[in-house]
């Protein structure tokens, strides 16, 4: 992930998903667990692989199996299993939730998810809580390299990624259009909206990181944050990004990574998709610019972005979270020295956007940012 200047916000950090189950392991535990779910108890897996260039969030492992009875006999059908990491990047961290919303999404075939298989509470069968699902074939956008700078969508002609851009953009829309019915166990009921609910989460979730110090200006965000927090209970995908898509032929067939789900509403998605663009110099032709983002959602979904503002700076408090757990994850691997890590979290992106987006003074050297966008 990169700031605006172009430099690495996370450098050799980024990298913390570690596989801390063995392959083998993994792949004994998931076949006995298989060979009972389906009643097929000469069921093989094949070779375990994980997948590349992927986010941090999830071990994820993907297999092939061989089934032998009934119908499916002789049929070769891929998986793929997430297992809850043993050092959760995010604060309650619920695999069971993650898989409910996968399950939920069941009921709704115009809105492409993998169908899940079933849920391993069981830590002893591969050393982790774990849920299978079916894998969807396709090709997904990179998270390491970026898919702004290296893979299909770079070699893909501009029309080709604006039928990409517009057709995703469309499907979190139509995410956006469900009702909040089917995902009320997404409160916490700490407070009373959903929005409410995930600003509660991601203060306590910064609180958790464990800094030594206050990061700067994010009190003054939180302050401002719970003040004029807008009153909405309605379904997030969480984690708005092409990175979490599988595509074929340039057409979304499964959204993925629903580890941030919430019902903080859907301006959620849109406010985290504009910071997830980053606003580069260099911004590939046929992607969207953010006012084309904000246009066509209003279209596709119905709604009006009235307080993308506000979703905007909750947006950028939410990254000052993540960061900071991630810094004090990479001082403890190894991956960066304290007096790093600290560094980039005082300069980082989250704080040019905080910055910028409340006009505040930002800390020596920080230079604020504001989104390219006719409104906020």
């Amino acid at each position: 992930m990169t700031g605006s200047d172009g430099s690495d916000l996370v450098g050799s950090g980024w990298h913390l998903k570690e596989q801390t189950q063995t392959l083998d392991r993994i792949r004994s535990g998931l076949q006995g667990w298989l060979r009972d779910r389906l009643d097929d108890p000469a069921a093989e897996i094949g070779a375990l692989s994980t997948p590349g260039g992927t986010g941090i969030a999830n071990e994820t492992v993907m297999f092939p199996l061989r089934r032998t009875t009934g119908a499916a006999a002789g049929r070769t059908e891929s998986y793929v299993a997430r297992l809850a990491p043993a050092d959760p990047l995010y604060l309650d961290y619920d695999l069971h939730r993650h898989y409910r919303m996968y399950e939920a999404m069941m009921a709704f075939p115009s809105i492409p998810t993998p169908d899940v298989l079933g849920y391993g509470p069981d830590a002893t069968i591969v050393g982790a809580p774990f849920f299978v699902m079916e894998k969807i074939d396709g090709v997904v956008p990179s998270d390491t390299p970026s898919w702004e700078n290296e893979g299909f969508v770079v070699d893909a002609e501009p029309a080709q990624r604006r039928v990409l851009w517009e057709r995703t953009v469309r499907m979190m829309a139509e995410v956006h259009r469900l009702d909040r019915e089917p995902f009320l166990f997404l409160r916490t009921g700490r407070t009373d909206s959903g929005a409410g609910d995930c600003l509660d989460y991601w203060i306590r979730s910064l609180q958790w990181a464990g800094l030594d110090e206050p990061l700067p200006l994010t009190q003054e965000c939180e302050q401002w944050l719970l003040a004029h927090q807008p009153n909405t209970t309605a379904l997030s995908w969480g984690d708005s990004r092409l990175p979490n898509v599988i595509y074929r032929d340039f057409t979304p067939v499964g959204l993925l990574d629903w580890d941030l789900v919430s019902l903080a509403g859907p301006q959620t998605d849109l406010a985290w998709w504009i910071i997830m663009q980053r606003w580069e110099r260099h911004q590939l032709a046929g992607i969207g610019t953010n006012d084309e983002l904000v246009d066509l959602w209003e279209e596709a979904s119905g709604q009006r972005a009235t307080d993308l503002h506000w979703y905007l700076v909750f947006g950028a408090y939410r990254l000052a979270a993540i960061f900071a757990k991630l810094y004090t994850m990479s001082v403890k691997q190894g991956h960066l020295s304290a007096e790093d890590a600290r560094v980039r979290l005082v300069r980082g992106y989250h704080i040019e956007l905080i910055s910028g987006l409340l006009d505040l003074t930002p800390p020596p050297g920080v230079v604020p940012l504001v989104p390219d966008l006719r409104r906020r």
